[in-house]
């Protein structure tokens, strides 16, 4: 069992709409930013105080395909200020001086993805424009809920060189795959990383199940590996990014007890890294913060 594991927080836009606001795609999370900034940043303050060692910035929708599709890509670079700002405030408002903040760095177009309308300079070039504007505010450079490795190589070339700790989190298929959402397995994924090591290794947004799967594939690739799985049935197969989360059925029997056992078998397998995405919140991060106390 490793020791001294660091917790991530958990979801930030399924708890905004669990909190009552917008699942739209273009507003997921977004909407948020300049509706109800109070939302997000006490959202922020409830991960750190449920134990949480790092924060995400509340920017996964904030990209210019989705706030063009709702007419607000001239506002991108003030909504990024913003979510940056609101974490750093939850931060400096806390008494835990020692949390860190990671850029959340999404799919540039749509989750799940395996095709794209940008080029890969064109993805690498928004990718560097989203890490330039957040830079200030953040601690870690964390690209997630990437399907590809067009995506990640994208990402880790515009990550690479700014001098902070860069960490990638891939996505897999739902129950039990050790398979990208775009179809590549992840043993060779890794492989296809060559010399381009970010600093540690992450899968999130898929079912427990996956990660568990995926555990062995991750130690074997040499790197600080860890997850953070999501709280839904499944991402279906008939997935429309145009539909949103409203597409999507939340797990009943995924409560805080049940997401420790897995992630008691993560940690087993030599996770240094864990926490949740999408409804895994604040009271199943602060069983997490027990459990990892427990062990140190």
């Amino acid at each position: 069992m490793v020791k001294n594991v660091i917790l991530l927080d958990g979801g930030m836009g399924q708890e905004i709409v669990n909190r009552g606001g917008k699942g739209g795609y273009g507003e997921w999370a977004t909407a948020a930013l300049y509706e109800e900034p109070d939302l997000v940043r006490q959202i922020h303050s409830d991960y750190i105080g449920a134990g949480a060692d790092v924060i995400t910035t509340n920017t996964y929708g904030t990209t210019r395909t989705r706030l063009r599709h709702v007419g607000i890509e001239e506002r991108l670079g003030e909504l990024l200020r913003t979510a940056g700002q609101l974490a750093a405030e939850a931060r400096d408002h806390s008494a835990r001086r020692d949390v860190r903040i990671a850029t959340s760095v999404p799919p540039l177009e749509a989750s799940y993805a395996s095709e794209f309308a940008l080029s890969f300079e064109q993805t690498a070039d928004e990718f560097a424009e989203l890490m330039d504007l957040l830079d200030p505010y953040v601690d870690i450079i964390l690209g997630e809920t990437l399907s590809t490795m067009f995506e990640a190589k994208a990402f880790l070339g515009a990550a690479a060189g700014r001098g902070k700790p860069i960490w990638l989190s891939l996505t897999l298929a739902d129950h039990g795959s050790t398979g990208l959402r775009g179809g590549e397995s992840l043993s060779a994924a890794i492989a296809d990383l060559g010399d381009a090591l970010p600093d540690a290794l992450l899968i999130n947004c898929c079912t427990p199940d996956s990660i568990t799967s995926a555990m062995p594939v991750l130690r074997s690739g040499g790197m600080p590996f860890g997850a953070y799985a999501n709280g839904f049935v499944e991402i279906p197969h008939t997935w429309d990014e145009a539909g949103g989360v409203a597409q999507l059925s939340t797990r009943r029997d995924l409560g805080p007890e049940a997401y420790a056992a897995d992630v008691t078998r993560w940690m087993e397998a030599g996770a240094s890294i864990v926490g949740g995405c999408c409804e895994v919140g604040p009271a199943h991060i602060a069983r997490l913060r027990q459990l990892i106390d427990e062990i140190n």
